[in-house]
């Protein structure tokens, strides 16, 4: 039998990264489906819980095989199954949409830079499970009536070209140029993402447990609400109806289901997908009055998120990710 070659030092980053974002999500799973509102749902996410737990097996078992310490994640101590219902109305295969369309991004991102064979089809079935389980959460609220579509549009009959550097000024003939549907379809994705979002952090804010912790969903709350609004105004001012979207309710229910500090890496994790997609989003916008709307409100999480990086050392949960060897401190000592 070919032996493995030795771990990477990306290898085991993106390991590190899979495990940290897989034991959360497991550990809130196992709360969303003590709470499930119907079978149908409590299947999907159960299925999808068996199938994470084995991965989060394999990885143990790799990072023992390594010689490397068994990073620390998130278990059945940051979830309280017992407190009551927080989140009601599908809002569990919301966020479990969500955080499947996170896991897409990153594993694909991941599978560029993984170079083993065991881990490259560690990889690709963890892609491949992803995919299946968002596509399932789609189909689920779609049938369910809870997940709206985003606007229709005229067919187009003819191919048209770009003739004018005024088109990049968002301008086509003297006036303010249609906005395209590729531009249409990021600035939905983003105000979609946000409401998602915003219920998240309102039952975060009235569940945690620290008062700096709440201050920071409280002001979570806020910008979801401004990034809403910001993106909405686009989408108005080109004549488009901003449909209402659905993103489940929140209860009035104070008891924690969740530790302060999963709440804190969840969000944290959030922010970092909203930023690459609002980076992606940008590129494609061809019209110059998008990106100053998209950019300034990356800016607004960057900001949160750094500060959110500020509060999980202030409490000592932010796991350190494996370093590398510090030379200069080994050759003095």
């Amino acid at each position: 039998m070919t032996l493995e070659p030795k771990i990477t030092s990306s290898e085991l980053g993106t390991l590190w990264m899979t495990y940290q974002q897989k034991t959360m999500l497991y550990s809130m799973l196992q709360y969303f489906i003590a709470k499930a509102e119907n079978p149908e749902s409590k299947e999907i996410m159960s299925n999808l819980a068996n199938g994470m737990d084995t991965y989060i097996k394999r990885m143990k078992a790799i990072f023992q095989e390594e010689g490397a310490v068994v990073p620390e994640g998130y278990s059945e101590k940051d979830v309280h199954i017992d407190a009551p219902t927080l989140y009601e109305n599908y809002f569990d295969i919301h966020f479990t949409r969500v955080m499947k369309a996170v896991s897409m991004g990153m594993h694909t991102l991941h599978l560029g830079m993984v170079y083993r064979k065991d881990l490259l089809t560690l990889t690709q079935e963890l892609t491949s499970i992803t995919q299946q389980y968002f596509i399932k959460c789609t189909n689920y609220l779609i049938e369910k009536g809870v997940l709206v579509r985003p606007p229709h549009v005229t067919m187009p009959t003819e191919i048209e070209f770009a003739t004018k550097q005024d088109y990049l000024k968002g301008i086509k003939f003297g006036e303010k140029r249609s906005l395209t549907t590729v531009e249409v379809a990021h600035l939905y994705h983003a105000i979609e993402n946000n409401v998602i979002g915003l219920n998240l952090m309102k039952g975060f804010a009235q569940t945690a447990q620290n008062d700096d912790i709440k201050k920071y969903f409280t002001r979570g709350i806020k910008l979801s609400k401004q990034l809403i609004e910001n993106f909405s105004k686009v989408l108005t001012k080109g004549d488009i109806q901003v449909p209402s979207i659905e993103g489940g309710t929140v209860t009035t229910s104070v008891v924690p289901p969740f530790s302060d500090k999963m709440m804190m890496y969840c969000t944290s994790l959030l922010c970092s997908f909203s930023l690459g997609s609002n980076a992606f989003g940008t590129s494609f916008s061809l019209r110059n009055d998008i990106p100053p709307v998209v950019m300034l409100g990356a800016k607004d999480i960057f900001d949160f998120a750094t500060d959110g990086a500020k509060l999980l050392v202030k409490h000592g949960w932010m796991e350190e990710a494996p370093k590398m060897e510090d030379r200069k401190n080994l050759i003095n000592k």
